[in-house]
């Protein structure tokens, strides 16, 4: 019996490594397929950014490379779940998954396998979802906002007026250097916004003698400092103006497009999400987080029972249900993060009832494949 037990569990090895590969190799091809298909998405999103003056061509690049990590959690649990689908389709159709419940490996013990196979992928997309992730989206609006900016700044030229910020800033320069960073004899009206005038705040032009360009490392704003200059405040047609001499003078560049983007809770830690929980969109953001690991678990229990088809009756048999059922998933959590972030949804039942739900659909599927009678006495036999 020992020697048999020792060889049955080598067998056991050896068939693992098989379905491992099989696995592994299945998601790896579906996974860049899908990059491919979304990086191409955002790249055109990108290009309407350059076009449109508000991203440099240079930033395409790093933009797009950023992006890699964050379609990797929301692509790994559907990847994991088309490769369980195409590989264990391929075997049952070529009749190798009936030699490997001769050799003892039963649906229970072929979902136990896969499990395997789902907890290192549900660990990767955890540390993606939960801490980079966030770094990652912080340090792109950190980029897009700063692109803003710079860009901005690349439309100033020498002798002449340009506006930037949505008109809310006047520029004039007599000189230029080439890398856009240091200016001679400026000029800079700021017109108050109407907010702005209602708070009773004033026209305010200033002069210089030189000027440059500074970024704040922590929060990535960026100043023009002006030198040497004078600056008027007040209303036009009314002889209010104030003048001020100054050695230094700071211009924030106000950068609209750059504030939308770090209002986005996808960029806030994780752990700042759990102490803020109670806010509609932060619990929100938190639940979508769990959300991607927890997926790829539930995806394995359906992709598992799913995958079997009868011989001869073709390895894609049952892709096009399984990927109407994932569909599904999709859109109901997409659906309870938008009701909890309008909130329409309780925080404390987020999108647990979306998990719940599938979680009962692998249930019966499994059930369907192995029966109810034998579905826990089967798991106790086989542990």
């Amino acid at each position: 019996m020992g020697v048999y037990g020792r060889g049955n569990g080598y067998l056991m090895k050896i068939i693992t490594r098989y379905l491992a590969r099989e696995v592994y190799t299945a998601m790896l091809v579906v996974i860049l397929v899908l990059l491919a298909i979304f990086l191409s998405n955002q790249f055109v999103r990108y290009l309407h950014y350059a076009a449109a003056g508000n991203l440099p061509g240079q930033g395409i690049k790093i933009l797009l490379l950023l992006q890699l990590p964050i379609l990797s959690a929301v692509l790994l649990p559907v990847s994991l779940f088309l490769a369980i689908l195409l590989a264990y389709g391929r075997l049952y159709a070529d009749s190798e998954m009936t030699i490997f419940v001769a050799c003892g490996v039963s649906p229970l013990r072929l979902l136990k396998i896969t499990f395997g196979f789902s907890a290192i992928v549900m660990v990767l997309v955890a540390v993606l979802s939960f801490w980079v992730n966030p770094k990652v989206d912080s340090y792109s609006d950190r980029i897009l906002a700063g692109a803003v900016t710079t860009t901005a700044l690349d439309m100033v030229k020498p002798n002449s007026f340009t506006s930037v910020a949505k008109d809310r800033l006047i520029f004039y320069v007599d000189d230029v250097s080439r890398d856009k960073e240091k200016f001679s004899r400026v000029f800079v009206a700021t017109q108050p916004t109407a907010n702005e005038l209602a708070d009773n705040v004033k026209l305010s032009v200033v002069m210089a003698k030189s000027a440059h360009q500074k970024e704040n490392n922590e929060t990535g704003d960026v100043y023009i400092v002006l030198t040497d200059g004078y600056r008027y405040v007040g209303t036009p047609g009314k002889n209010d103006y104030e003048v001020i001499k100054y050695d230094e003078y700071s211009v924030r560049m106000q950068q609209d497009v750059g504030a939308s983007f770090r209002e986005n809770t996808s960029s806030i830690p994780t752990l700042k999400l759990w102490h803020d929980r109670r806010d509609k969109r932060a619990a929100a953001e938190l639940h979508w987080r769990i959300s991607l690991p927890l997926s790829a678990l539930i995806l394995t229990l359906l992709g598992t029972p799913l995958s079997k088809i009868r011989p001869r009756h073709g390895r894609y048999a049952k892709l096009i249900p399984a990927i109407l059922l994932y569909v599904a998933y999709a859109n109901f959590l997409f659906l309870a993060k938008a009701w909890i972030k309008s909130g329409v949804l309780s925080p404390v039942l987020g999108m647990w009832w979306v998990h719940g739900l599938m979680l009962l659909v692998a249930v019966f599927l499994i059930s369907q494949q192995i029966g109810w009678q034998n579905m826990f006495y089967r798991s106790k036999t086989q542990s």
